[in-house]
């Protein structure tokens, strides 16, 4: 016991007073530190643990370099787990809406096939309606043809009552000429005659207008174009309207319409009434 505290004093002692004696006392330094070359490495030794010091801290290095790319990696790897993470989430997102976008094709398809459905019901229908009007069509054709027939069968006996009329005119002219009641002078001059009785006052005035011969009246400042025939015809009709536009570029007045005649037929007055042409008729003397 006595001698651990003797030890343990020395050592204390030691700590206190060796630090002192190296700087101090050179020869207690040489004493030291010759007893201590024994339990230190050599040269060799010393340098061969600093190549391995260096080589352990070039091996730490290459090894903090790898546990920074190791880092790196795995910022990386989470990054990419993270966009995966994301993706996967879209992915999903697509998928719950590409279900419900079937779910509207399902539907929508279900809604086409009852479509169809009908469209062929109605397809049927309108075939069965196509048959009936071809059907009807053929009967329509039947009563065209019916009518045809029977609107030459009429258009052949108008043709034979047209020549026929036009025979009885010819005899009525013959008988006519033949006892001298249409001589042409006395015709016209009855129908002037008539015109002025119409009239009230003025007399007929002979004049040429668009190359032709006519009869204008005028009185009170109103121009009246006449045309006078014996018979009048549709086409003196014509060839008034013609003439009163050219007196109304010549003059620049619109005159009022008049055909004066001894025979017209109900056709060729009806005429004149639409065109609000006005008609005067004579009585020829014998």
């Amino acid at each position: 016991m006595w001698v651990m505290m003797e030890g343990e004093k020395l050592i204390e002692w030691m700590k206190r007073k060796l630090p002192e004696l190296l700087r101090t006392d050179e020869e207690f330094r040489a004493l030291v530190l010759g007893t201590l070359v024994q339990y230190l490495p050599t040269r060799e030794e010393f340098l061969a643990i600093l190549e391995r010091l260096e080589r352990i801290e070039r091996e730490l290095e290459e090894l903090r370099k790898e546990q920074a790319a190791l880092r790196q990696d795995f910022k990386a790897m989470q990054q990419t787990l993270v966009e995966q993470g994301q993706v996967i989430l879209a992915v999903q997102q697509a998928i719950v809406e590409q279900g419900k976008a079937i779910g509207e094709l399902q539907r929508t398809v279900a809604g086409l096939q009852q479509t169809v459905v009908e469209q062929g019901r109605a397809i049927a229908e309108l075939q069965q309606a196509v048959l009936e009007l071809g059907q009807a069509i053929r009967v329509l054709f039947e009563r065209v043809e019916r009518l045809e027939a029977a609107h030459d069968k009429l258009t052949g006996e108008v043709r034979g009552l047209r020549a026929d009329v036009t025979r009885l005119e010819r005899r009525v002219d013959s008988g006519f000429a033949r006892f001298g009641i249409l001589a042409e002078d006395v015709l016209r001059r009855s129908l002037q005659v008539a015109v002025e009785s119409w009239l009230k006052a003025g007399r007929v005035q002979t004049m040429e207008v668009a190359g032709r011969q006519v009869d204008v009246v005028i009185r009170d400042g109103e121009h009246i174009l006449l045309e006078v025939t014996a018979r009048a015809h549709l086409q003196d009709i014509d060839k008034l309207k013609l003439t009163a536009q050219v007196y109304e570029q010549q003059f620049g007045i619109k005159p009022r319409l008049a055909i004066a005649c001894a025979y017209v037929t109900p056709v060729v007055v009806r005429r004149l009434i639409e065109e609000g042409i006005e008609l005067i008729s004579a009585e020829v003397p014998e």
